[in-house]
């Protein structure tokens, strides 16, 4: 959606940076707290989303880069 509207992207980037950092830190809470193992992948699963998300509007190219390279190893 960012190449869409680029506009609302840059203009919801400090919202969206935010709601990133802290799901990252309550998911990783999340799934100290977890047992099961299929639990703690689905939770880390998420962790690494909100990393990619966090990339992509980073507005850098290295950081661009990086969270694509980043959804293909995770796939």
């Amino acid at each position: 959606m960012i190449p869409l509207f680029p506009e609302a992207s840059i203009y919801f980037t400090p919202f969206i940076i935010t709601l990133s950092i802290i799901a990252i830190i309550y998911i990783n809470i999340a799934c100290l707290a977890q047992l099961d193992m299929k639990k703690i992948i689905a939770y880390s699963s998420i962790g690494h989303t909100n990393i990619i998300v966090l990339g992509l509007f980073s507005a850098d190219l290295n950081g661009i880069i990086g969270s694509v390279y980043f959804k293909i190893s995770h796939g």
